[in-house]
């Protein structure tokens, strides 16, 4: 169940919530005079209150509200009856902090208020593409329960976003059995494995490479990001690594085992992979 971020109740977003933000109740002197510079019913201050204020990021707010919320404004432009001037009113059988409404003292009358809805949806699919996006992502349990022939293969390097950064440096169609990692680094809602190895397969050299300038070691990072879901076991985090990666309609499931123990899996949107080091013998980052 999805709880609402400060009350920790049950997240049950309304139409109301997308115009709360222009209500100066007790901030008349500090919002409401920000807001009183811009005119709701020109379409370039319109676009800039819904991009400044109506998709401002809020702390604690996830992918998940942003997708309910959305949700709830979409299935009001859906119905052709619905009357969207009646979201301007205050609600006194209500008791929520969107409907002690108090508009900018300069406001004129919203001429079109489908019109300005109809605008905050299209702005929102633009801005939130990726939340959105990863809203409509399977769940990491549907995913395990794919059948072994349709997941990856171990040559997942070859499965990123842009495999071309291995191919540029070596030109082979392996992906390294002996590589290892000291596990993963998560900021925010991403992370990055540092991986390297020896090039062991070198029977898949190109048959232009002499032995002697062959690379034999590797480095590289991978670089998950628009993660979903998201499971992380075990206690050692560094050590051997052996990973899957299947492409889903939109993004991937990604299964990475390291070490002794530990087991990551997630389902995100990209998986890329970055700073691609080929070398003669083993080298420090």
């Amino acid at each position: 169940m999805l709880l609402d971020p400060y009350l920790k109740q049950p997240y049950l977003p309304r139409l109301s919530y997308w115009v709360g933000c222009f209500s100066v109740y007790d901030r008349e002197e500090t919002l409401g005079e920000e807001l009183n510079k811009y005119d709701p019913n020109d379409p370039v201050d319109r676009d800039l209150l819904i991009r400044r204020y109506c998709l401002k990021s809020r702390p604690r707010e996830t992918f998940h509200h942003r997708r309910a919320k959305f949700d709830v404004l979409e299935q009001a432009l859906a119905d052709p009856t619905f009357d969207f001037a009646s979201i301007w009113e205050e609600d006194e059988d209500q008791e929520d902090f969107y409907d002690f409404w108090s508009w900018p003292s300069n406001w004129p009358e919203i001429i079109d208020p489908r019109g300005l809805f109809q605008a905050i949806k299209e702005t929102a699919k633009e801005v939130w593409h990726e939340d959105l996006q990863r809203s409509n992502l399977p769940s990491l349990q549907s995913c395990r329960e794919i059948p072994e022939r349709d997941l990856g293969t171990y040559d997942w390097l070859f499965s990123v976003d842009n495999p071309q950064e291995w191919k540029n440096v070596f030109n082979l169609a392996v992906t390294p059995s002996d590589l290892t990692t000291l596990g993963p680094v998560f900021e925010k809602e991403d992370f990055t494995l540092s991986i390297e190895g020896p090039m062991n397969s070198l029977i898949f050299r190109p048959s232009h490479w002499p032995p002697s300038t062959a690379f034999t070691y590797c480095e590289l990072d991978v670089l998950v990001s628009g993660i979903s879901e998201l499971e992380v076991r075990g206690s050692q985090f560094g050590g051997p690594l052996r990973g899957t990666l299947t492409r889903l309609n939109a993004g991937y499931f990604l299964r990475m085992e390291i070490g002794f123990d530990c087991v990551i899996e997630c389902v995100a949107l990209h998986v890329r992979i970055a700073n691609v080091i080929g070398s003669y013998r083993r080298n420090s980052r």
